[in-house]
Protein backbone atom coordinates (compact mmCIF):
# COMPACT_ATOMS: atom_id res chain seq x y z
CA UNK A 1 0.00 0.00 0.00
CA UNK A 2 3.01 2.44 0.73
CA UNK A 3 4.67 2.02 -2.16
CA UNK A 4 1.76 2.10 -4.20
CA UNK A 5 0.34 5.79 -2.74
CA UNK A 6 4.77 6.62 -2.95
CA UNK A 7 4.46 6.24 -6.74
CA UNK A 8 1.24 7.65 -7.52
CA UNK A 9 2.21 11.05 -5.27
CA UNK A 10 6.06 10.44 -7.36
CA UNK A 11 4.54 10.19 -10.63
CA UNK A 12 1.59 13.43 -9.84
CA UNK A 13 -1.22 11.54 -9.73
CA UNK A 14 -2.04 12.07 -6.11
CA UNK A 15 -1.47 15.82 -6.08
CA UNK A 16 -0.42 17.99 -2.59
CA UNK A 17 -3.91 18.19 -0.77
CA UNK A 18 -5.71 15.54 -2.04
CA UNK A 19 -7.11 13.04 0.20
CA UNK A 20 -6.47 9.46 0.69
CA UNK A 21 -9.07 6.97 1.16
CA UNK A 22 -10.62 6.37 4.26
CA UNK A 23 -8.92 3.65 6.42
CA UNK A 24 -11.77 1.26 5.48
CA UNK A 25 -11.88 1.63 1.84
CA UNK A 26 -7.72 1.33 1.91
CA UNK A 27 -8.23 -1.69 4.08
CA UNK A 28 -10.59 -3.24 1.20
CA UNK A 29 -8.67 -2.27 -1.89
CA UNK A 30 -5.40 -3.77 -0.13
CA UNK A 31 -7.00 -6.66 1.90
CA UNK A 32 -5.19 -5.34 4.88
CA UNK A 33 -6.01 -4.95 8.74
CA UNK A 34 -7.32 -1.20 10.20
CA UNK A 35 -3.28 -1.74 11.64
CA UNK A 36 -1.64 -2.75 8.50
CA UNK A 37 -2.92 0.70 7.08
CA UNK A 38 -2.18 2.69 10.05
CA UNK A 39 1.22 1.33 9.79
CA UNK A 40 1.60 2.28 6.34
CA UNK A 41 0.58 5.76 6.83
CA UNK A 42 2.96 6.25 9.69
CA UNK A 43 5.20 5.67 6.96
CA UNK A 44 4.20 7.90 4.17
CA UNK A 45 4.33 9.93 7.22
CA UNK A 46 7.51 9.28 8.05
CA UNK A 47 9.02 10.11 4.35
CA UNK A 48 7.27 13.35 4.33
CA UNK A 49 4.30 12.12 1.64
CA UNK A 50 1.36 12.60 3.51
CA UNK A 51 -0.08 14.77 6.55
CA UNK A 52 -3.03 13.76 8.81
CA UNK A 53 -5.37 16.41 10.26
CA UNK A 54 -7.76 15.67 13.06
CA UNK A 55 -11.11 15.09 12.24
CA UNK A 56 -10.42 15.59 8.44
CA UNK A 57 -8.35 12.74 7.23
CA UNK A 58 -5.16 12.03 5.61
CA UNK A 59 -3.59 13.99 2.77
CA UNK A 60 -1.02 14.61 0.49
CA UNK A 61 1.82 16.83 1.65
CA UNK A 62 3.33 19.75 -0.36
CA UNK A 63 6.03 19.46 -2.11
CA UNK A 64 7.89 22.41 -2.39
CA UNK A 65 10.16 23.27 -5.45
CA UNK A 66 13.37 24.06 -4.71
CA UNK A 67 13.68 27.91 -6.05
CA UNK A 68 17.55 28.14 -7.41
CA UNK A 69 19.26 30.14 -9.58
CA UNK A 70 18.02 33.73 -10.70
CA UNK A 71 14.43 32.76 -9.26
CA UNK A 72 16.17 32.86 -5.86
CA UNK A 73 17.32 36.41 -6.74
CA UNK A 74 13.54 37.75 -7.09
CA UNK A 75 12.49 35.65 -3.33
CA UNK A 76 13.00 33.11 -1.13
CA UNK A 77 9.44 31.70 -0.28
CA UNK A 78 7.11 30.20 -1.81
CA UNK A 79 3.34 30.98 -0.83
CA UNK A 80 2.13 30.92 2.62
CA UNK A 81 5.82 31.03 3.52
CA UNK A 82 6.88 33.56 6.00
CA UNK A 83 10.66 35.40 6.36
CA UNK A 84 11.86 35.26 9.80
CA UNK A 85 15.32 37.16 10.40
CA UNK A 86 17.17 36.01 12.98
CA UNK A 87 20.66 38.61 12.97
CA UNK A 88 22.73 40.47 10.70
CA UNK A 89 26.04 40.82 12.09
CA UNK A 90 29.72 41.34 10.99
CA UNK A 91 31.96 38.06 10.53
CA UNK A 92 35.31 37.07 9.83
CA UNK A 93 34.13 34.53 6.56
CA UNK A 94 34.45 30.83 6.84
CA UNK A 95 37.16 29.11 5.09
CA UNK A 96 34.56 28.11 2.41
CA UNK A 97 33.15 31.32 2.22
CA UNK A 98 36.48 32.86 1.83
CA UNK A 99 37.62 30.55 -1.11
CA UNK A 100 34.23 32.03 -3.13
CA UNK A 101 34.21 35.80 -1.45
CA UNK A 102 37.99 36.50 -0.21
CA UNK A 103 39.14 36.58 3.27
CA UNK A 104 38.26 39.04 5.83
CA UNK A 105 34.78 40.49 7.22
CA UNK A 106 31.83 40.23 5.40
CA UNK A 107 27.93 40.76 6.43
CA UNK A 108 26.05 37.45 7.93
CA UNK A 109 22.71 36.68 7.36
CA UNK A 110 20.12 34.65 9.59
CA UNK A 111 17.04 33.37 8.34
CA UNK A 112 14.16 30.59 8.64
CA UNK A 113 11.43 30.39 6.36
CA UNK A 114 8.28 28.87 8.44
CA UNK A 115 4.70 27.44 7.10
CA UNK A 116 2.62 28.45 10.25
CA UNK A 117 4.50 27.22 13.01
CA UNK A 118 6.54 24.75 11.06
CA UNK A 119 10.14 25.52 10.33
CA UNK A 120 10.82 24.47 6.51
CA UNK A 121 14.33 26.00 5.73
CA UNK A 122 16.83 27.68 7.62
CA UNK A 123 19.46 30.06 5.46
CA UNK A 124 22.21 32.03 5.60
CA UNK A 125 24.01 34.22 3.33
CA UNK A 126 27.60 35.78 3.28
CA UNK A 127 27.61 39.36 2.37
CA UNK A 128 30.19 41.30 0.86
CA UNK A 129 30.45 44.44 2.81
CA UNK A 130 31.06 46.99 0.21
CA UNK A 131 27.33 45.88 -0.68
CA UNK A 132 26.63 48.10 2.62
CA UNK A 133 26.88 50.87 0.77
CA UNK A 134 24.00 50.57 -1.61
CA UNK A 135 22.21 48.23 0.49
CA UNK A 136 22.39 49.48 4.14
CA UNK A 137 19.50 47.36 5.09
CA UNK A 138 22.09 44.06 4.77
CA UNK A 139 23.84 45.38 8.48
CA UNK A 140 19.83 45.57 9.56
CA UNK A 141 18.21 42.12 11.36
CA UNK A 142 15.38 42.60 8.82
CA UNK A 143 14.57 40.86 5.60
CA UNK A 144 15.30 42.75 2.46
CA UNK A 145 12.54 42.91 -0.11
CA UNK A 146 12.32 40.92 -2.00
CA UNK A 147 16.05 40.09 -1.41
CA UNK A 148 19.01 42.23 -1.04
CA UNK A 149 20.83 41.15 -4.41
CA UNK A 150 17.50 42.58 -5.88
CA UNK A 151 17.63 45.48 -3.81
CA UNK A 152 21.54 46.02 -5.34
CA UNK A 153 20.23 45.63 -8.28
CA UNK A 154 17.72 48.02 -8.70
CA UNK A 155 20.10 51.12 -6.71
CA UNK A 156 23.07 50.37 -8.54
CA UNK A 157 22.07 49.33 -11.53
CA UNK A 158 24.73 46.76 -11.42
CA UNK A 159 22.96 43.35 -12.01
CA UNK A 160 23.53 39.77 -10.06
CA UNK A 161 23.37 36.84 -11.37
CA UNK A 162 24.16 33.27 -10.05
CA UNK A 163 27.42 31.93 -11.11
CA UNK A 164 26.69 28.59 -9.77
CA UNK A 165 24.62 26.66 -7.45
CA UNK A 166 24.82 22.90 -5.64
CA UNK A 167 22.58 20.88 -3.97
CA UNK A 168 23.58 18.26 -1.84
CA UNK A 169 22.93 16.23 1.51
CA UNK A 170 24.29 16.06 4.89
CA UNK A 171 23.88 14.75 8.05
CA UNK A 172 22.76 17.87 10.79
CA UNK A 173 25.00 19.77 12.25
CA UNK A 174 24.89 21.57 15.65
CA UNK A 175 23.53 24.55 13.96
CA UNK A 176 21.21 22.94 11.72
CA UNK A 177 19.36 21.41 14.61
CA UNK A 178 19.08 24.74 16.77
CA UNK A 179 17.25 26.43 13.81
CA UNK A 180 15.31 23.69 12.44
CA UNK A 181 14.52 22.72 15.87
CA UNK A 182 15.39 19.26 15.87
CA UNK A 183 16.88 17.14 18.64
CA UNK A 184 18.38 14.31 16.53
CA UNK A 185 20.53 14.06 13.85
CA UNK A 186 19.13 13.71 10.45
CA UNK A 187 19.98 13.82 6.56
CA UNK A 188 19.29 17.37 5.52
CA UNK A 189 19.03 19.08 1.81
CA UNK A 190 21.25 21.07 1.41
CA UNK A 191 21.81 24.37 -1.32
CA UNK A 192 24.40 26.72 -2.00
CA UNK A 193 24.48 29.55 -4.51
CA UNK A 194 27.66 32.11 -5.32
CA UNK A 195 26.42 35.49 -6.35
CA UNK A 196 28.25 37.80 -8.78
CA UNK A 197 27.93 41.28 -9.79
CA UNK A 198 30.43 42.72 -13.26
CA UNK A 199 32.62 39.49 -12.49
CA UNK A 200 33.23 39.81 -8.94
CA UNK A 201 31.73 37.78 -6.05
CA UNK A 202 29.78 39.55 -4.02
CA UNK A 203 27.54 37.05 -1.65
CA UNK A 204 27.44 33.47 -1.20
CA UNK A 205 24.18 31.97 0.13
CA UNK A 206 23.12 28.40 2.03
CA UNK A 207 19.73 26.99 2.54
CA UNK A 208 18.84 23.82 4.50
CA UNK A 209 16.01 21.93 3.86
CA UNK A 210 14.06 20.69 7.10
CA UNK A 211 14.22 16.67 6.97
CA UNK A 212 11.01 14.65 6.33
CA UNK A 213 10.14 17.33 3.63
CA UNK A 214 10.00 16.28 0.29
CA UNK A 215 11.13 18.96 -2.11
CA UNK A 216 11.35 19.07 -5.62
CA UNK A 217 14.79 19.87 -7.23
CA UNK A 218 13.45 21.10 -10.17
Amino acid sequence: MAAYIRARIERGTLEPGDKLPPTKNLQQQFNLSDNAVYRAVAILKAEGLVTSQQGRGVFVADRPALIAGEKRIKGIVQPGEVINHKSSERVQAPEWVAQHIGEGEVVNRVRTITRGDTVLQASQSWVHTDIAAVVPEIDEPQACDPTWQAVYTERSGKKVTVASKTVDARITTADDKAALGLTEDAPVVVMRSIYVSEDRVIGVGEGVYAPGRQVALA
